[in-house]
C-alpha cells in the first residue's frame, strides 16, 4: 500500500492545477449588517461555521475585533436558513452579559450535528436522536456546550471546564466528532478543548442537553503545548476529528492521535509533523480519503510558513505531501504567497457522476511585504501583514488534479477568507454554500458573509 500512496502522491504533485477560475453561477446569500423578519439584528465580522441539521442550514457567527455600530455590541449567534430562496434569520443571541456589560460569547467556535442512535451500553435507542450543538469563546473562560431543542427552539448550556483566559488565549472547544465505540457498541460524542484536551459524552435523555459528559477530558492536552508543538501563546488546539477505517482521529497541534476503543480508552500519537515552520494552529481540516489498493489515509491542511496538504498513513505514520500550497498560489496568482491557512474547520465531501468524490476546502494568504500585487488582485492591510482580499477555495479530485477556484459575487466588502463550505440541505437543490471573513486582529464590522453557488458551478474545471 505504501508504494501505491507514494504513486499516487507524485501523480497529485504533478497534476495540481496552478491556474486561477472564477467561478460563475455565484450569488449573495448573507451580508452582515440587517434586521431578520423577526426584527432582531443579523450582523457579525466573521461567518465561522456552517452545520445541516433537520433539513435546515445553521452558521455560527463572530463579532472578534468588531467596532459596534447603532446597534451596539453584539454577542455571537446562530443563524438559520429554511429554504434556498430565504433569508437568514437569527436562531439564537449569546446575548447573557458580562459584569462589565459586554456580551459574555465573542464567537461561536464550534458548531455541528451529532447523532446517536445507540446509549452509553451500546443498546440501541427506541429511535435515534440528532442533536444540533455548538460552543463559543466565553470570555469569562468557560468551555460550554450548548444544545438545541427542536421543540421549543431554545438552546441549553452545560459547562465542560473553566479556565482563566489570557491576554493573548481565550479558552475554547474548536471541534465536534461523532463516533460508535468499536468495543463498547456506545454512540459518543467528543469536544476538542483548548487548553484541557479530548472531553466525551453519550446519549442521555434524563441530562442537561441529553449528553451525559465525562468529568474529566480522555485526553489530557494541558501539557501539549510545552512540548514545542504548540501554537499561539504555547496552547494547542484539538482543530479538527475525521474516523478512517473505523477509527476515531484528532488533529492537535502538529500531531495526529489515534482512539483506542474500550470501555477504558486510550489516545496515541500516529503522527507528528516533521515541518511546522510558523504556524498559530498546526493541522486543520483532518478527513479520511480513499487510497488505491483499498483503505483509508487521513488528509490534512498544514497551516503556517509551510503551507501543505499531506497524506498520512495513520499505520505507519508515514506522510505524503500531496501539495505545497505557498507554490501553487503563487503559480496561480502570479505573485508571492506567504503563510497561509487552508481546511479552517473541516473539508467539504462532494459525490459528482463520473468523477467519485470531490473535497472542497476554502484558504486565506498573506502576502509578503514588499511583494508586488499581480493584476486581477487586492489586498487588505491588517497592520502586520497584506492578505490577498478575493474569496479563494481548493477542490481536490480522486484522479489527483487540484482546481483553484474564485467565488465570482457581488460583496459590498472584501471577502479574505473561506472558513466553511457546505453542501445545501434543501430537496432538490444541489449547491454549495460558502461563509467566511477573518478579522486577523484588525478593527472590523459587518464583514461576515455567505454565498452560494450551483455544485456544477462552484466545481466547474478551470
Amino acid at each position: 500500500m505504501r508504494g501505491a500512496a507514494a504513486r499516487l502522491g507524485t501523480v497529485l504533485a504533478l497534476c495540481a492545477l496552478a491556474a486561477p477560475a472564477g467561478a460563475q453561477g455565484f450569488a449573495v446569500s448573507y451580508v452582515a449588517g440587517y434586521a431578520d423578519p423577526a426584527g432582531r439584528f443579523a450582523g457579525g465580522t466573521e461567518m465561522r461555521l456552517l452545520a445541516a441539521h433537520a433539513g435546515r442550514l445553521y452558521a455560527g457567527n463572530g463579532y472578534w475585533e468588531d467596532r459596534p455600530g447603532p446597534e451596539g455590541a453584539q454577542g455571537a449567534q446562530i443563524l438559520v436558513l429554511d429554504q434556498p430562496g430565504g433569508r437568514w434569520r437569527v436562531d439564537h443571541d449569546f446575548a447573557e452579559p458580562m459584569p462589565n456589560g459586554r456580551p459574555r460569547d465573542l464567537a461561536v467556535g464550534a458548531l455541528g450535528e451529532a447523532v446517536f442512535a445507540h446509549d452509553g451500553a451500546g443498546r440501541p435507542l427506541p429511535r435515534p436522536a440528532a442533536l444540533l450543538i455548538a460552543s463559543t469563546w466565553d470570555l469569562g473562560g468557560a468551555s460550554r456546550v450548548f444544545t438545541r431543542d427542536d421543540a421549543t427552539g431554545t438552546w441549553s448550556a452545560v459547562t465542560l471546564a473553566e479556565d482563566r483566559p489570557e491576554p493573548h488565549f481565550l479558552p475554547q472547544i474548536r471541534s465536534f466528532a461523532t463516533h460508535r465505540d468499536s468495543a463498547t457498541g456506545a454512540d459518543l460524542v467528543f469536544a476538542g478543548d483548548a487548553p484541557r484536551g479530548i472531553f466525551a459524552g453519550v446519549f442521555d435523555p434524563a441530562a442537561p442537553g441529553r449528553v451525559r459528559w465525562g468529568a474529566a477530558p480522555e485526553l489530557d492536552a494541558s501539557g501539549l503545548g510545552t512540548s514545542g508543538l504548540g501554537g499561539a501563546s504555547g496552547k494547542v488546539r484539538v482543530s479538527s476529528f475525521a474516523e478512517c477505517n473505523g477509527r476515531l482521529y484528532a488533529a492537535i497541534g502538529q500531531q495526529v492521535y489515534e482512539r483506542i476503543d474500550g470501555p477504558r480508552p486510550q489516545w496515541r500519537v500516529v503522527y507528528t509533523n516533521p515541518r511546522p515552520g510558523f504556524s498559530e494552529t498546526g493541522l486543520r481540516g483532518l478527513t479520511a480519503v480513499a487510497v488505491p489498493g483499498g483503505g483509508e489515509q487521513l488528509l490534512a491542511a498544514i497551516e503556517g510558513s509551510a503551507a501543505r496538504l499531506v497524506r498520512i498513513d495513520p499505520a505507519s505514520g508515514a506522510e505524503t505531501t500531496e501539495l505545497e500550497l505557498l507554490p501553487f498560489l503563487a503559480r496561480a496568482w502570479g505573485m508571492r504567497v506567504g503563510y497561509t491557512i487552508a481546511a479552517y474547520n473541516d473539508m467539504t465531501r462532494l459525490r459528482r457522476a463520473g468523477r467519485g468524490e470531490a473535497l472542497v476546502f476554502g484558504l486565506e494568504a498573506f502576502i509578503p511585504p514588499g511583494a508586488a500585487v499581480a493584476p486581477g488582485h487586492a489586498v487588505v492591510d491588517v497592520g502586520y501583514g497584506r492578505l490577498e482580499s478575493g474569496g479563494w477555495y481548493i477542490v481536490r479530485w480522486p484522479d489527483g488534479r487540484f482546481a483553484l477556484h474564485r467565488i465570482d459575487a457581488r460583496f459590498p466588502r472584501p471577502l479574505v477568507s473561506v472558513r466553511a463550505i457546505g453542501a445545501s440541505p434543501f430537496a432538490g437543490d444541489d449547491a454549495l454554500y460558502f461563509a467566511g471573513y477573518d478579522a486577523n486582529k484588525a478593527p472590523a464590522h459587518d464583514t461576515a458573509w455567505i454565498a452560494r453557488a450551483d455544485a456544477a458551478a462552484a466545481l466547474a474545471a478551470p
